[in-house]
């Protein structure tokens, strides 16, 4: 029984074999060959035979043919999916469609080359939707410039805000069925999803990093598609259910301030900035601590050729007096007067040691904000630049700190006001 149905499955394995005609066509012709040989065959059976034999080859040839071209087609159209610029009707069934959704970091380009095009398809009653990078986050902007062409952040979030103006101008002068978000992240991709009364289509750019042209790939897929039709859809409606509605609201514009991230003490991070700096520039009250502490460091810096520069509060001014009573709890007029003093001899004694380039100016102005700025110059900015901020709170314990690096936006705004308060005062 068993050797029946293995005899079974081995009939059927071979009727349903894709090369079955070959496997016919081989034995057939072995057959005849055979009977021919033994001249059991006579020569019009086996003129039939050969006919035959010939008839059954072409036709695998011709299947073979159409299995060819088949993978020709596929290969084409996997080569018209891959594009490098976006598809020339991709305008056109813009205007044309009923339900548009457009995301991308700006789209100034499709928002303003379309724009008589789209105020057309709202007056109608089509339905457009548009996702666009959220420009009041700064840090957001930056890495978004990031998979655009090398340029300035600011150009892109103004960009933005002017993409922004047009679909609300555009918005109120219709009154139709337009609805703009920000995304609180870097869109992916780039999409074109465009339903018309009877198909849709999907145009899909992915990023690049810094481009040097159009990003790519890009590629388009019709509903008809199915699978990556249906993928890219699902993705790019996940994208517009996070986005958040513009303009918006004032609890929405709070949030998005920038607050500043405020620490107890610098760390580590420091001293290792001031460790290979070549230009120091430190201000405060008196800054005795910081000489005591790293004495014989401000000793080798000063040898191995490091710029410092001190701007101190003038001990014999007024100013001792309002950073004493206002930054100074604990400590009297005279307790400051003294720490300054300390100070300004601990100065003398590293410039006289070591003849390194040690400059110390005194101020009259009851500095608010003491800062170290390490190679903050830009023509001495490098890895370790940046500048630590502290601020002097009023008899209050604790003073808050944070770090600036030449990226950030308050960076030049800190150095400067250091620096005017620096020409202002005078030497020690």
């Amino acid at each position: 029984m068993k050797s029946v149905r293995a005899i079974a499955r081995a009939v059927h394995q071979a009727l349903t074999d894709e090369n079955v005609d070959l496997w016919l066509l081989t034995a057939t012709a072995g057959v005849f060959t055979v009977l021919g040989i033994v001249d059991v065959a006579g020569m019009n059976v086996l003129s039939a035979a050969i006919l035959a034999l010939l008839a059954a080859l072409a036709f695998a040839q011709i299947k073979s043919r159409k299995l060819v071209a088949e993978i020709a087609t596929d290969g084409a159209a996997s080569r018209e999916v891959l594009l490098r610029e976006f598809p020339e009707a991709l305008t056109r069934q813009r205007a044309e469609a009923n339900d548009i959704l457009l995301i991308g970091i700006a789209m100034a380009r499709t928002i303003q080359g379309s724009r008589d095009d789209f105020y057309r398809a709202l007056t109608r009653g089509a339905r457009l939707r548009v996702l666009l990078l959220d420009p009041t986050d700064e840090q957001l902007v930056r890495q978004g410039t990031l998979v655009r062409p090398p340029g300035r952040t600011a150009l892109l979030s103004q960009r933005i805000r002017t993409t922004l103006e047009e679909l609300v101008e555009l918005q109120t002068s219709t009154r139709g069925d337009l609805e703009i978000r920000v995304a609180q992240f870097v869109p992916p991709l780039g999409v074109n999803l465009l339903r018309g009364t009877k198909s849709a289509s999907i145009t899909i750019q992915h990023a690049e990093h810094h481009p040097a042209g159009e990003p790519g790939p890009i590629m388009r897929f019709d509903e008809s598609a199915g699978g990556w039709f249906s993928f890219y859809e699902r993705q790019a409606e996940r994208l517009w259910a996070a986005g958040t509605p513009w303009p918006p609201t004032h609890q929405q514009r709070l949030d998005a301030i920038a607050r500043p991230s405020f620490v107890d003490s610098f760390g580590p991070e420091l001293l290792t900035s001031m460790e290979s700096a070549k230009d120091l520039f430190i201000t405060g009250v008196a800054r005795t601590t910081l000489l005591t502490e790293n004495y014989t460091r401000f000793e080798k810096w000063l040898q191995r050729g490091c710029k410092i520069r001190f701007l101190l509060i003038e001990p014999t001014s007024p100013a001792v007096g309002i950073a004493a009573e206002r930054y100074y709890a604990e400590r009297s007029q005279d307790t400051a007067k003294a720490r300054i003093e300390q100070s300004l001899r601990l100065l003398a004694e590293l410039a006289a040691a070591t003849g390194g380039s040690l400059e110390v100016r005194l101020t009259g102005h009851p500095i608010a904000t003491g800062v170290i700025a390490v190679d903050a110059p830009e023509i001495q900015r490098g890895p370790t630049s940046a500048i630590f901020v502290e601020y002097y709170t009023f008899q209050a314990e604790g003073e808050p700190k944070f770090v600036l690096q030449p990226t950030d936006p308050w960076f030049d705004q800190f150095l400067a006001e250091a620096e005017r308060v620096w020409i202002g005062a005078h030497r020690a």
